[in-house]
């Protein structure tokens, strides 16, 4: 399993924190774009007042508890591999780390690398094997790294892409080993977006898993699969 951005957090807590979907999917109705926004803020703060900020970052704070605990080896749910992309700002390229290649890094601090938008979020700064880094959103330089996933290590030999970026030049080609879903999200943006947006954009990715898509799921697997509609 393999995430960027958004995607990071999802990975990290579904394979490394052992969350299932429903349980993420829960949190869609309660959470809120200002949770994100005052999360930076908290970051920044000076130390006295960042527990009192904390208390308007909703879910953010609990759920990076368990983040901490996480890690690259110890995965849940049948997931052998995970991959989460950076984008490093000093070397102004994508830093990936996996499973069989972290670098020495913490789950946590990559995977909040990840996600952390500039301008909302700070970077994350580490020294590995000697080196600085600083890394922030890996959407910057791979916002799809379907080739991470197929690399050695990772060893992917089919894959299912899920593609919530807002702007799309070309996709990957269709191939027999790619499954490639695109949910309309109608231009919801995560720090603007009205209370229901969420979970709109979750009804949104139900809808793009068309029957052709389980169809070919279930030639790759030999086996009916489970739907899941609301």
């Amino acid at each position: 399993m393999v995430g960027v951005s958004a995607g990071a957090i999802i990975a990290a807590y579904y394979a490394a924190v052992g969350l299932t979907v429903n349980e993420m999917v829960a949190e869609a109705p309660v959470f809120r774009g200002r949770h994100i926004v005052m999360h930076g803020l908290t970051l920044r703060a000076p130390g006295p007042l960042k527990p009192y900020l904390r208390r308007f970052c909703g879910v953010i704070p609990t759920r990076l508890g368990q983040l901490e605990a996480g890690d690259f080896n110890v995965l849940h749910h049948g997931i052998r591999r995970l991959g989460i992309v950076c984008h490093d700002l000093i070397r102004n390229r994508p830093c990936y780390f996996s499973t069989t290649e972290h670098h020495g890094a913490r789950l946590s601090d990559v995977v909040r690398a990840s996600a952390a938008v500039p301008g909302v979020l700070p970077a994350k700064s580490l020294t590995l094997g000697g080196e600085e880094y600083r890394l922030v959103d890996g959407g910057i330089s791979d916002s799809l790294p379907v080739t991470f996933a197929k690399s050695p290590g990772l060893d992917a030999t089919h894959l299912i892409v899920s593609d919530c970026r807002h702007f799309v030049e070309v996709p990957p080609p269709a191939t027999d080993s790619l499954i490639y879903i695109r949910p309309k999200l109608d231009g919801l943006r995560p720090l603007c977006a009205p209370q229901p947006a969420l979970m709109k954009a979750v009804w949104q990715g139900e809808s793009a898993v068309t029957e052709d898509i389980v169809t070919k799921l279930e030639t790759w697997m030999g086996a009916p699969v489970a739907v899941y509609a609301r």
